[in-house]
């Protein structure tokens, strides 16, 4: 399997109230993979899919994740938005709910539904989500254009 395949296999068996996306932009930079919305809101999610995690747990699993996705991840996140990293592999998966820049270790993985995750914050009434939800921080207001040196 590979990304793509990932993300597909997802989309097939989201719930048909799941209004998502596939967001292939050529112009812009570090936008995430797929967009999903709901009656409870809107989530951003960029994918990953590894192949094979390291043996031991405490092992940095690397990702093509990019400076500028992670940029866009975090401000987005930063701002209010629903955000997610999600990290497939044959057994495990990670979704990463903040914190985009920091590396993730094999014992993050666990075998939690992703398809539920996505549900639950699209469909689920506000008073309900848990993990899916991000506090907005009225402080940031960051542009996603990367700084000039």
């Amino acid at each position: 399997m590979n990304e793509h395949s990932f993300i597909k296999t997802i989309h097939k068996k989201l719930a048909p109230e799941v209004y998502k996306w596939k967001i292939h932009d050529t112009y812009t930079g570090g936008v995430p993979d797929a967009f999903y919305a709901g009656p409870s809101g809107i989530l951003f999610v960029e994918y990953k899919y590894i192949k094979k995690l390291p043996v031991k747990e405490s092992t940095p699993v690397r990702t093509s994740l990019t400076k500028l996705q992670a940029l866009w991840l975090n401000t987005m996140e930063e701002n209010g938005v629903k955000v997610a990293l999600i990290i497939g592999s044959p057994n495990k998966n990670c979704i990463k709910l903040s914190d985009f820049c920091r590396p993730i270790s094999k014992i993050e993985f666990n075998n939690n539904s992703i398809i539920a995750f996505i549900e639950e914050c699209v469909l689920t009434s506000r008073t309900e989500q848990n993990d899916c939800v991000t506090p907005a921080r009225p402080e940031s207001t960051k542009n996603l254009e990367p700084k000039e040196k």
